[in-house]
């Protein structure tokens, strides 16, 4: 858990201060990388979906809706994408839908605000740590961030990727008894 920096301890910041510790800025790119998988499930899981309305074609996977992945793709923000699922599986699968609220969707959300902060913060080196980035909030504490830190976050993403491949699992899998 990243613990917070003494107060007046001098820190660096700038452009390309996080290539000044390579494995820490590797652990950054790995959680944005672990993120997208999140966001390549919310996608699936709504083009499913929202292809039960397409035509089948026997012996062939069960289709997922193009626009529906567009439309995802064109949101920027994760909230909405998630609240776009959210709404259609009260439609679609409403006996998933208040389990997936209650649980998955708030764990994402937890999740989400990880990344970003990983993803969106000002990063900072200081000599006393040469083992950490620094994390320069505009408000609050500067915190020590060390690469079991970002190790952790990822696992807690990689967490809910599993959770949310095992229900696209489970909705492709009904759907595919459909026929």
């Amino acid at each position: 858990m990243p613990q917070p920096l003494m107060p007046g301890k001098g820190v660096q910041y700038g452009p390309n201060t996080v290539l000044k510790r390579p494995d820490l800025a590797a652990a950054i790119a790995n959680v944005c990388a672990n993120w997208s998988l999140v966001e390549n499930h919310v996608i699936s899981i709504y083009a499913f979906l929202m292809g039960d309305y397409l035509p089948r074609v026997p012996g062939y996977a069960p289709p997922t809706h193009p626009v529906a992945r567009q439309v995802m793709d064109a949101l920027n923000a994760f909230n909405p994408k998630l609240e776009l699922l959210c709404k259609l599986l009260d439609w679609r699968e409403p006996e998933l839908s208040q389990q997936f609220r209650e649980g998955n969707a708030m764990r994402l959300r937890k999740r989400y605000n990880e990344r970003s902060e990983v993803a969106h913060g000002t990063w900072a080196v200081c000599d006393d740590y040469p083992d950490a980035l620094i994390l320069a909030p505009t408000f609050g504490a500067m915190m020590i961030y060390k690469i079991r830190d970002f190790d952790a976050i990822s696992e807690r993403i990689l967490e809910e990727v599993r959770a949310l491949g095992e229900l696209t699992s489970h909705i492709y899998k009904k759907r595919e008894q459909r026929g």
